[in-house]
């Protein structure tokens, strides 16, 4: 089973924020994490609304992030993110 399809089930557990949605992380370098965010709009049954995304908890910031309603289809885009967090965490250590 994927990254990508493991955290999607993590997702069922995750508890919701304020705003209704939910956040797991899929790789963590240092203060830069990739995860798959939730949004509300995506609790309807018909849409699959997820972003993956690249953030700082130096910052508490998102760094980058794109829209993913495949998730087979994310797959490139999320080693991607993983690429980058491990790169900024290589040349920005805490």
């Amino acid at each position: 089973m994927s990254k990508l399809y493991k955290a999607y089930l993590a997702l069922t557990i995750a508890a919701q924020k304020e705003d209704g949605s939910r956040t797991t992380c899929i790789k963590r370098f240092g203060a830069f994490e990739v995860r798959l965010v939730e949004l509300v709009a995506s609790q309807k049954a018909d849409a699959l609304d997820l972003w993956i995304e690249l953030y700082s908890h130096e910052s508490q910031s998102s760094l980058d992030s794109c829209s993913c309603n495949d998730l087979d289809e994310a797959e490139p885009l999320l080693e991607h993110l993983i690429c980058s967090a491990r790169e900024l965490n290589e040349t920005n250590p805490t």
